[in-house]
């Protein structure tokens, strides 16, 4: 058994803006996912552009709403929305129109 808490879990840096903190709920892989983690966005906050090769990433908004581009295309997340974003998909924080949340998960392979 894991068990894992946001209470007690610290925050880290975004790799794709530092100024972003994070806090990484399931550090370790398991199966299929490499991590899970939960970030506050603040308005006006972004995420350069970016991909995976041989992962996917899985958003879940919480609180909000975050305007996310894939492959050029903007995308709204509102709250209660799910977004997957598949290998090799570029994918961008493109703008956060309000204090909004997610949770989002890493996985392992296509």
């Amino acid at each position: 058994m894991r068990l894992y808490s946001l209470a007690t879990t610290p925050f880290t840096p975004v790799s794709h803006n530092p100024e972003l903190k994070k806090q990484v709920l399931m550090p370790e892989p398991l199966s299929c996912v490499r991590h899970i983690s939960h970030l506050k966005l603040r308005p006006g906050s972004t995420a350069v552009e970016h991909s995976h090769k041989e992962a996917s990433e899985v958003f879940y908004c919480t609180k909000g709403t975050i305007v996310f581009r894939v492959s050029g295309k903007k995308v709204a997340l509102n709250e209660g929305s799910c977004l997957i974003v598949e290998p090799g998909e570029s994918h961008a924080i493109a703008e956060v129109p309000v204090e909004s949340e997610m949770v989002y998960f890493l996985t392992i392979g296509k």
